[in-house]
């Protein structure tokens, strides 16, 4: 049964072995998967989705593996009773460890021919989406992770948006499932409701004083505002600010689910386990960038420290 987006109670998930999607995916390994899922289950039994990032990069080495391993990390995924919101394309980039994706150079067409570069994505969706198109395991596609067509260039703003309506209305022919786009705080959901059935946000910030606590709760209000605007369902795909401090974490996560339930806003955390990608490991594993350590399960195992507040709302 598919949820409802207010149901969604689950976390983000970047298998352990790996600091990039292409190096997750190239070295996809299915036991350690099922592994860290089955930990995720024990320490948080209400979980029941996971958000989990697919790589175009790898899919354009190997498509016939690709394919085969999303298949295998669906089954993993189902085999624990946890419905899927795959993320096709990622625009996120880390200055301490970059995870790849999309870059603003390929959409301006100076790394090869920006025609056969729409093909071969616009040949991805038809491929992943199209072999999925009713698949009951998924609840939801997340297009793309925090693009960003609310640059102060016009022309780049309008470059990218352009891009990301060509790849909404490309999925829609192939798929009746809903599509969403995971936008991040600088630029406004009402920027991507057009091309979003469902619309996504990533309520970061931290609630260390009274005035950044009034600052979340105005921000919540406002996507609230305009998700029934637009009559449109509203689930945070990514939240729960990182700290290298557990018990600063734990503060600041109990604080936003709090304010996310209040709303009836379904949630996917950030993240759920330990991982040698950006912001998802002590500095011991890595550089570690302005979020700290966004993991909820530690490298060995174990759960962070008072991360089992999740279980609380």
């Amino acid at each position: 049964m598919k949820l409802n987006p207010s149901e969604i109670k689950g976390f983000n998930y970047q298998p352990s072995n790996g600091t990039t999607g292409l190096e997750l995916w190239m070295n996809f390994n299915p036991s350690l998967i099922e592994h860290e899922i089955a930990l995720g289950v024990k320490y948080f039994p209400r979980m029941n989705a996971i958000r989990f990032w697919l790589s175009y990069d790898a899919y354009n080495r190997n498509p016939v593996q690709f394919m085969n391993n999303f298949e295998t990390a669906l089954s993993i995924f189902n085999k624990f009773n946890l419905q899927i919101m795959p993320v096709l394309f990622n625009r996120w980039h880390n200055a301490e460890l970059d995870y790849g994706g999309i870059y603003i150079d390929g959409l301006l067409g100076y790394i090869g021919d920006l025609a056969k570069q729409q093909e071969k994505q616009n040949k991805y969706l038809q491929n992943v989406i199209g072999e999925h198109a009713n698949d009951p395991r998924i609840f939801c596609w997340d297009l793309c992770n925090e693009p960003n067509p609310v640059y102060h260039i016009p022309e780049l703003a309008r470059i990218e948006m352009d891009w990301l309506k060509r790849l909404y209305l490309t999925a829609k022919e192939h798929t009746s499932i809903p599509i969403t786009i995971g936008s991040h705080a600088g630029c406004h959901v009402a920027t991507l409701e057009p091309i979003s059935d469902w619309l996504s946000i990533h309520p970061y910030l931290t609630v260390d004083t009274p005035e950044n606590r009034e600052k979340f709760k105005t921000m919540l209000d406002e996507y609230v505002e305009v998700a029934c605007k637009a009559k449109k369902p509203l689930i945070a795909t990514e939240t729960c600010w990182g700290s290298l401090s557990g018990q600063e974490r734990v503060e600041n996560g109990r604080f936003t689910l709090s304010e996310l339930k209040k709303r009836n806003i379904g949630w996917l955390v950030y993240l759920l386990h330990h991982s040698l990608i950006a912001d998802a490991h002590r500095p011991e594993y890595g550089p570690v960038g302005a979020p700290g350590n966004l993991s909820f399960i530690e490298a060995d195992g174990s759960l962070r420290p008072g991360h089992d507040f999740f279980n609380d709302y």
